[in-house]
């Protein structure tokens, strides 16, 4: 009876090994739903070694997609490049007018879905058309929605992090001992 149980006992770890051991995995990317279907990390996955400009016409209007982020299609000869353009409630707050058919130069870093699609991590857009233009990014690919305050945490505030006032105290020097 006792070499049953311990049997039992083993199955029962083995499987619950089996389940954590591919629920780790699936967060690598092999089948998780974290990345999406591109495969493609929007907010952390600026490469500045793909930076690039385009220009084209624009082929879709923007419009949310996966993971909160609003997408837009541009036209680049013979190629559709699937634009970036950062969190709906950003673009909403931040973005310029776009328009199918408008022309348009967009700076960022080019990658390739697993979806198969080509995509543009935003950093700077200009609607050539109406000369309007917005920068979501930074040189480094840090996205303008997210800045650090002066204690060095993150903030998603609409002024990028950045406190008014200055310095450490309310007064706006520095601390004295």
């Amino acid at each position: 009876m006792v070499p049953d149980r311990f049997f039992s006992v083993m199955m029962v770890v083995i499987l619950l090994h089996h389940l954590m051991v591919t629920t780790v995995f699936a967060g690598f990317g092999f089948g998780s739903d974290e990345l999406g279907k591109s495969g493609l990390d929007f907010a952390n996955g600026y490469d500045v070694n793909t930076v690039t400009t385009v220009s084209g016409r624009m082929g879709s209007n923007p419009q949310p997609g996966e993971k909160e982020q609003v997408f837009a299609e541009i036209k680049v000869g013979n190629e559709t490049i699937n634009l970036s353009l950062g969190p709906k409630n950003v673009w909403e707050r931040k973005g310029v007018p776009l328009r199918t058919g408008d022309d348009i130069t967009v700076k960022g870093s080019k990658a390739q879905g697993k979806d198969g699609k080509t995509y543009l991590l935003v950093e700077k857009l200009t609607n050539r058309t109406t000369g309007a233009q917005v920068v979501l990014r930074n040189e480094r690919g840090g996205p303008a929605w997210i800045g650090r305050n002066a204690s060095g945490a993150m903030s998603d505030s609409p002024s990028g992090g950045m406190m008014q006032g200055g310095g450490m105290s309310r007064g706006g020097g520095m601390m004295r001992r």
